[in-house]
């Protein structure tokens, strides 16, 4: 009759091998702590922008591939971005393609109507040219898709500054007016009419500054978060974990050598009755 295989059958034969068990993993672990150690660190950064969200005249918000986070990604020129940060950085571009990625938040819906937020992750074997990597890919970003908003805003800021000046003018025309009496009757009508002119000037400023303010606070693309520092792909807890599965590595392999070596447990004791009816 056979035996029925117990635990205590795998462990005698792991007990058997248990010399090239901790062979195999004494070499794990000093393969682990080798390869460790040489493993060539990197360093990353990242920033956070803002990419805004454009809007008609008539203040209605403006769908681009730049105003969706789903589509936001794609639509980004990774490449040419690469290429004008390391042209500002006077880095090779060898730097900087390929070493920054470029990704939204996870885990924002679809269904939210919000500005895109970009991250830009930038790794490098130094830290410092990480952090400048990512915070310069991040200014390049901003003046690239914020090409049409900075039109916008020199439109604007024109339009503020011709309204003030006239009226600066006006003003002083009506000042000169009220002074005189205004005792004319064509002096009068030019009276109402600076004062309408200025009532209408003071309106335009207020709403080309209005407009100036909300191109800047919602439309413009922002940096919201600076790289300061950068985090190595390789700290110690890293190294001790990488060391730790090597040396697993190592006993999974003793372990599986030792019962393709000494047979597995079934074998030995489909042996063991055939043996007692030899000896006996």
């Amino acid at each position: 009759m056979d035996r029925e295989i117990t635990f205590r059958d795998y462990l005698r034969v792991a007990w058997s091998g248990r010399w090239l068990i901790l062979v195999t993993t004494v070499l794990g672990i000093i393969v682990g702590a080798i390869v460790s150690v040489a493993h060539h660190t990197a360093y990353s950064a990242t920033a956070r922008v803002g990419l805004g969200q454009p809007t008609s005249v008539q203040g209605v918000p403006l769908q681009s591939p730049f105003t969706s986070s789903q589509t936001v990604g794609q639509a980004i020129d990774v490449t040419g971005l690469d290429d004008q940060t390391a042209q500002a950085l006077g880095l090779p571009q060898s730097d900087v393609r390929g070493h920054v990625h470029v990704s939204t938040p996870v885990g924002v819906s679809p269904t939210i109507v919000a500005p895109p937020v970009v991250i830009i992750s930038a790794s490098n074997a130094h830290p410092a040219a990480a952090i400048n990597i990512a915070n310069t890919f991040a200014n390049q970003l901003i003046q690239t898709s914020g090409a049409q908003v900075a039109q916008i805003e020199q439109t604007l800021t024109k339009q503020i500054a011709q309204a003030q000046a006239q009226q600066q003018q006006l003003a002083a025309r009506i000042t000169a007016l009220q002074a005189g009496g205004a005792s004319n009757p064509g002096d009068a009508v030019a009276l109402a009419t600076d004062t309408q002119l200025l009532s209408t000037a003071q309106t335009t400023a207020a709403n080309a500054q209005l407009a100036l303010a909300q191109a800047r606070a919602t439309e413009a693309p922002q940096l919201l978060a600076q790289a300061y520092s950068a985090s190595s792909s390789n700290t110690a807890p890293k190294r001790a974990q990488s060391i730790a599965l090597a040396g697993l590595i190592g006993f999974l392999l003793g372990l599986i050598a030792t019962f393709i070596w000494r047979g597995s447990p079934a074998a030995r004791a489909a042996a063991e009755p055939e043996s007692d009816g030899e000896s006996s």
